[in-house]
C-alpha cells in the first residue's frame, strides 16, 4: 500500500525505480563495464504508466559488441528492443549510461546522438563508470527536446525528477 508521503514524493517525477531496481542497475553497470569502460541500458515503462521504470535493457545484451570504451550501439540492435517493447506492451522512457570521473554533463557526441530521437526521451548520466554507489542526485538527467535541444538538471533538481522509493505503486 502506498503511503501518502511516498505519493507526495513521487508526484511530477520524470522516472520512478523502486530502491532495488535503482541499486541494481547501478551495479550491473558497474558490472557490465568493468571498471574500465563504458556501459548503458533502456529503461522501459508500460504505456500506460510511462514514468513507472518496470524493465531495464541492456546494451551489451542486445549488442554484444557495442561495448567498446565508449558505447557503439548498432543500429541492428534497435529491432530487438523494438520486439521486446511490442510484445510486452512496453515504452522505452530513458536510456542511462556511464562516464568515467565526476562529470555527468553530456558529451557532444552525447548532445548530438540521442539514443531515442523522440521528444521527452530522458537520457541518464551515471559517474565513475557506476564502480560506488550513486544516488539520483549524482546522477545527470537530460531530456531531450528534439530540435529545441535538451534541458539539463543536476543536484537536487536531478533528484527532483527520478523518484527511487521502496514503495510499490499502484
Amino acid at each position: 500500500m502506498m503511503t501518502i508521503w511516498a505519493s507526495r514524493r513521487s508526484r511530477g517525477k520524470l522516472l520512478r525505480l523502486r530502491r532495488g531496481q535503482w541499486r541494481n542497475l547501478i551495479e550491473e553497470l558497474g558490472r557490465r563495464g568493468e571498471g574500465r569502460r563504458e556501459s548503458g541500458a533502456f529503461l522501459l515503462a508500460p504505456r500506460s504508466e510511462k514514468s513507472h521504470v518496470t524493465r531495464v535493457e541492456y546494451y551489451d545484451d542486445l549488442d554484444p559488441r557495442c561495448l567498446t570504451g565508449n558505447i557503439h550501439f548498432h543500429g541492428l540492435a534497435f529491432s530487438k528492443l523494438w520486439d521486446i517493447c511490442e510484445s510486452e506492451g512496453l515504452v522505452v522512457v530513458a536510456d542511462v549510461h556511464t562516464h568515467p570521473g565526476a562529470s555527468v554533463h553530456q558529451s557532444a557526441i552525447d548532445v548530438e546522438n540521442p539514443m531515442v530521437a523522440c521528444a521527452g526521451h530522458i537520457a541518464l548520466i551515471v559517474p565513475h563508470l557506476a564502480t560506488r554507489s550513486v544516488r539520483p542526485r549524482q546522477v545527470g538527467v537530460h531530456q531531450y527536446a528534439g530540435d529545441d535541444g535538451w534541458t539539463s538538471w543536476f543536484g537536487r533538481e536531478a533528484a527532483a525528477r527520478i523518484g527511487v522509493t521502496r514503495w510499490p505503486w499502484p
